[in-house]
């Protein structure tokens, strides 16, 4: 992506996720695709060859779901995208000083695998579906030296979101990449459909539903304070605009008091003022 401002940056990147869902996930050449991001291509080649393996076997426990019953969130797309956003976000970093190439290029080995084997148990006792990832891709990963094996292990586990922010850098960054996709503001809402399927295939009864506009404030209201990655990528600002667009929606003093005012209203009606806050306010829709 160019250097432009950050909220075409997210756009851009937004708009590239979603047209990467018209096709088939592809996580073994999203792998490669992230690689070159965060290491500058040409990445290195042992890094090269253990993405590949990695998303073949994203591939592979994808496609052992009998139709329609692969996991509706932590499928191959959100693998996938996870990958691909963690290439834009070490990438920032590396291009800033903040992050050396080789490290860049493990964090996006950790996005690869953070779900890998993930099978939409979210009713799973916590941290135990990261363990299992982890377990998985230090299989693949036995050719790197025994610290980086270690670093991304690490970082899979940070991606347990039950586990406290990381004070690190790259910990930070593969947080922000398992969420970017559901941080922008239409195919974040699509995700968060998803992912209410997937807890209800689960048995998980939520306390509100995840797809809604209390659900969005919650998710957009929570996060700690982002990296200079992702605020140059425009995750800050659209983080903002979405929080100002539920309190304008709702027309209410802040953005809790609009969700649950949208929320109160007809489901359809509520939605609908929710596009047009976005769109009045510079987040215009991407798809329909």
């Amino acid at each position: 992506m160019t250097a432009a401002a950050p909220l075409s940056r997210l756009r851009a990147a937004e708009a590239h996720l979603l047209s990467r869902r018209e096709g088939p996930a592809d996580p073994a050449g999203a792998a490669a695709a992230a690689l070159g991001l965060a290491c500058c291509a040409p990445a290195p080649a042992d890094l090269c060859a253990i993405g590949l393996a990695i998303g073949a076997a994203v591939e592979a426990h994808g496609a052992s779901f009998a139709p329609g019953l692969e996991p509706a969130y932590h499928d191959r797309y959100h693998q996938a995208e996870a990958m691909i956003a963690a290439g834009w976000l070490a990438g920032e970093a590396r291009r800033a000083g903040l992050l050396e190439p080789r490290h860049a290029g493990l964090c996006v080995l950790a996005l690869a695998g953070h779900d890998l084997l993930h099978d939409g148990n979210a009713a799973a006792p916590p941290g135990t579906l990261e363990r299992r990832s982890a377990e998985a891709t230090a299989e693949l990963t036995a050719a790197l030296p025994a610290a980086e094996r270690a670093e991304i292990t690490r970082l899979i586990l940070l991606t347990d979101p039950a586990v406290p922010p990381p004070p690190d850098l790259a910990g930070r960054l593969v947080r922000e990449a398992d969420l970017f996709a559901s941080l922008t503001p239409w195919l974040g809402w699509r995700l968060s459909e998803a992912l209410e399927r997937e807890w209800a295939a689960a048995g998980i009864d939520a306390m509100a539903p995840i797809a809604s506009h209390a659900g969005r404030y919650a998710l957009l209201s929570l996060l700690p304070p982002m990296t200079p990655s992702a605020v140059s990528l425009g995750l800050e600002a659209a983080r903002g605009l979405q929080l100002a667009a539920l309190a304008s929606a709702g027309a209410a003093e802040t953005a809790e008091q609009g969700a649950a005012g949208l929320d109160a209203l007809p489901v359809a009606e509520g939605q609908a003022r929710w596009r047009a806050a976005l769109e009045a306010i510079g987040l215009p829709a991407l798809a329909p």
